[in-house]
């Protein structure tokens, strides 16, 4: 049902047309409004979520026959008149579509009232209130009810007002990003995603079929503070429209390596595995690295069958006052990437025109077709979990940095260095090898690259795929690190160059370097 969009600009006259008396008389408690705030504060409102309405009567004896509810911006002056309530979100009510007793009123904006003068002792009216980026802090909930003509009430009984929750919600990264990172050191990560998605954890219109059910493959960046791989308000980008409709990973892949850059844009891809009935709860594991410049993460995976919903978390920070962040878990919730419609997981849909921006999946739908009929936020148990935790500090040489903050990395890199126990059966398995970087050695003199290898796909015939090169050095001490990865050693990241690589010393000397590239697919 859509909300009103009529109505006369200006503050809401609420006394009834078929009133006699003019002045409204002393309530007493026998009237009231009342709000479910599902929350201890009863005085505090979360954005973008559905609340009943109750207008009710106390005596059974005593029944209304008018109302009026009126949601409106508390800052106007009550005497002006003269303003309009369209150019302030305060959110919208909506009529239920069970009572017959309520309708949109012409008389003012953002207001319902009774559709007849039988006899009412209770009244329910849904608000949504307005949008998580909308700037207001206060909304005023405002009712009238009339008896007869000659007696009406308003009044504080029947006035609620609200301040929006500033806290974050649940799946916000705990720490703000930040433009600049001074930590002296780069750290590696392995992020772990677990999906909690089930007919017994969310039951309401869970798909008929779940053998098709599933997540798409894991895929983001760890990436600088100016790079944006998605985020709330924003209209989705190829890779991601790609992703959330149809759960292929390819052209958001090519979009993030297109992104690499030592002093700006992505550092390292994420990639983690699909995971498909009946193995959707089992946990897919990527490792990434971030330095100074490449300090945040990203990353989205999709569910699958919905129209183009998605999980995911955007611009994750990972550098602290205190050093690089530890560990954290993160509990994951739907978005929708506004290019599909579709009301359910299993909908038929059709291309949103015009396009709409990235937006939470429509929690407190008015459609019972939707797994979110009726429902906050607060209601939803978690879709999947994601765990982020540090396994290694590596101090940079060289650089000029303050006393305390290589200290406090040092300590870090102690604890990182104890924490780092390798497990069982983990994806990727990790055996690093770690010594002094020296390849800037003056004794330790080094050949010119060699040119890039022919790229070739980690699998298939296109996609993602890995290339090498190679130059060769008389002595010194390297740097380096490779993972096994179902058997085989795969390439990582290395700081040095434009692309995610690692060096390794091999007998003869040789050192060798791998990057990630990418075949496209006709």
């Amino acid at each position: 049902m859509a909300s009103l969009t009529s109505g006369q600009p200006g503050k809401c006259d609420q006394t009834p047309p078929q009133a006699t008396v003019l002045t409204p008389s002393e309530n007493k408690g026998l009237f009231s409004m009342t709000i479910d705030m599902k929350s201890k504060n009863k005085n505090i409102y979360r954005a973008d979520q559905t609340y009943v309405l109750v207008l009710s009567s106390s005596d059974l004896k005593r029944p209304f026959k008018w109302f009026m509810i009126t949601v409106e911006d508390p800052e106007v002056d009550n005497s002006i008149y003269e303003f309009d309530h369209r150019s302030v979100d305060v959110g919208s009510l909506k009529t239920l579509d069970t009572n017959r007793q309520s309708r949109y009123s012409e008389r003012c904006y953002n207001s319902v009232e009774n559709t007849d003068n039988a006899d009412k002792y209770r009244v329910e009216i849904h608000w949504v209130s307005p949008k998580q980026s909308d700037k207001k802090q206060r909304v005023r909930l405002r009712a009238m009810v009339a008896e007869n003509s000659e007696v009406w009430y308003v009044g504080d009984d029947l006035t609620v007002e609200l301040e929006k929750d500033t806290t974050k919600p649940l799946d916000s990264p705990p720490f703000p990003p930040v433009d600049s990172c001074n930590l002296c050191s780069e750290a590696r990560y392995e992020v772990i995603f677990k999906g909690h998605w089930s007919r017994m954890s969310h039951p309401r219109n869970y798909p008929v079929k779940p053998d098709n059910n599933g997540y798409s493959h894991l895929v983001g960046a760890s990436h600088s503070y100016d790079y944006i791989l998605w985020q709330e308000g924003d209209e989705a980008k190829p890779g991601l429209r790609t992703l959330a409709e149809k759960g292929d990973i390819s052209v958001i892949e090519k979009e993030i390596i297109n992104a690499m850059s030592v002093t700006n844009g992505t550092r390292t891809l994420i990639r983690g595995k699909r995971r498909v009935h009946p193995y959707m709860f089992e946990p897919s594991h990527s490792l990434f690295r971030v330095d100074r410049i490449h300090h945040l993460f990203s990353l989205v995976i999709a569910m699958k069958p919905s129209p183009d919903w998605f999980l995911g978390v955007t611009r994750f920070e990972l550098c602290t006052d205190l050093g690089w962040l530890d560990e954290h878990e993160l509990p994951l919730y739907p978005w929708d990437a506004g290019t599909l419609d579709g009301i359910s997981y299993e909908s038929q849909t059709s291309t949103t025109q015009p396009t709409e921006t990235i937006d939470r999946v429509a929690v407190g739908s008015f459609d019972k077709e939707s797994p979110f009929y009726q429902m906050n936020l607060n209601d939803l148990k978690p879709f999947a979990y994601l765990h982020v935790r540090r396994l290694d500090v590596y101090p940079l040489l060289g650089d000029d940095c303050e006393e305390g903050t290589k200290k406090n990395e040092s300590n870090q890199e102690q604890e990182a260095k104890s924490e780092n126990v390798e497990k069982p059966n983990e994806e990727p398995q990790v055996q690093a090898i770690k010594q002094d970087l020296n390849l800037q050695d003056d004794n330790c003199p080094l050949s010119e690259w060699s040119e890039w290898s022919q790229c070739v796909p980690d699998s298939g015939a296109c996609g993602i795929g890995t290339q090498f090169r190679s130059r060769y050095k008389d002595d010194g001490k390297v740097y380096f690190e490779t993972y096994k990865d179902q058997g085989a050693f795969q390439g990582g990241y290395k700081s040095q160059a434009n692309m995610a690589a690692i060096c390794r010393q091999e007998k003869d000397g040789a050192m060798i370097e791998s990057q990630n590239c990418f075949v496209d697919c006709f």
